[in-house]
């Protein structure tokens, strides 16, 4: 299920569209739903962290990011996974799989990720996830994340 059809979108306090992927960014997470047929390596991960970083200057904490994979593409892991792991961004790093083709790509990113890779199978799920490990109550639905 894509961001733009939960009632996540409601949520979104910035949205950038890359040539490569749509990246959501909220105030506790960053979501990613990377196009059809890309190959995603460090030239363009490297133009989504430095939006991060300008999102989230502020905020002297790592980043939670959930990989929505609502597409097949490729990665280059020593490419990106290389900088994640010297500079050590990421206090969360969860991948949605909706396909049988995602779940490869994620064997292959925890051969090169030095820290967790946690995988779900929905966005509720892995939004739940990181508000449990910020203390926060997980909720039922999206809606109920306007009430907390």
């Amino acid at each position: 299920m894509k961001v733009n059809d939960t009632y996540l979108s409601s949520l979104i306090k910035e949205e950038h569209r890359f040539e490569f992927g749509v990246f959501y960014f909220f105030d506790e997470f960053i979501i990613s739903e990377i196009n059809e047929g890309e190959t995603f390596e460090w030239n363009k991960a490297s133009k989504v962290i430095k939006v991060g970083k300008q999102f989230y200057k502020n905020k002297n904490h790592k980043i939670n990011y959930i990989s929505n994979r609502i597409n097949d593409y490729s990665i280059k892991p020593q490419d990106w996974i290389t900088y994640l792991n010297k500079y050590n961004l990421l206090n969360i790093f969860a991948v949605v799989t909706h396909r049988k083709t995602a779940i490869h790509n994620l064997i292959i990113e925890r051969l090169f990720y030095k820290g967790d890779i946690f995988s779900f199978d929905s966005l509720l799920e892995a939004v739940n996830f990181i508000r449990e490990q910020d203390d926060l109550f997980p909720v039922t639905d999206f809606k109920k994340l306007k009430e907390n």
